[in-house]
């Protein structure tokens, strides 16, 4: 789970549906990534996901996600084929990034400070580690539990159910 691309830097207290998504698409209870994809932050930047690529990397500020944890701005990162490190991320929004199966590295204290808007990075999400190929650095940050990257490699939570589903595994009762 190693993302090359380059950086789209956003600040502090990025929030679901006044920043990355508008909410008229979250009222319309749209879920396709590829629906969603075209939407991603374009009250900001009407040309974002024009110009965002695969393997591309936001890093943004503290609180990046606040407000409703609605899925579908995480929906539409993961259609564009975007991982998010963030200098810290409320718990909802940390857990709709996973369900939704978006690469992430939620709490890497300073992490926007590193990095300038358009550098190109190298993020492995699994170790945690943070290169900036432009400024020739690299930052290690906590990576979340192998148990999260099983869930965001499957592509999110129900892919991960099906495929567990489908393995005939056994889920424990409680």
């Amino acid at each position: 789970m190693i993302y090359r691309g380059r950086c789209w830097k956003f600040g502090d207290n990025v929030g679901i549906d006044t920043h990355i998504m508008p909410l008229n698409y979250t009222l319309q209870r749209l879920s396709d990534p590829q629906v969603l994809k075209d939407h991603v932050f374009e009250e900001v930047d009407p040309e974002f996901h024009r110009n965002a690529r695969p393997g591309d990397v936001i890093v943004a500020g503290r609180r990046f996600g606040h407000g409703n944890p609605h899925l579908q701005a995480f929906l539409g990162i993961r259609g564009l084929g975007m991982g998010v490190v963030a200098d810290s991320m409320p718990r909802g929004a940390f857990r709709i990034a996973v369900y939704s199966g978006v690469p992430l590295l939620a709490f890497c204290k300073n992490v926007s400070e590193c990095v300038d808007h358009g550098d190109e990075l190298q993020v492995d999400f699994e170790r945690g580690i943070v290169k900036n190929t432009t400024k020739d650095t690299t930052m290690k940050y906590e990576a979340p539990p192998a148990e999260i990257f099983e869930i965001i490699r499957a592509g999110g939570t129900i892919p991960y159910l099906r495929r567990t589903i489908a393995k005939g595994t056994q889920f424990v009762k409680c």
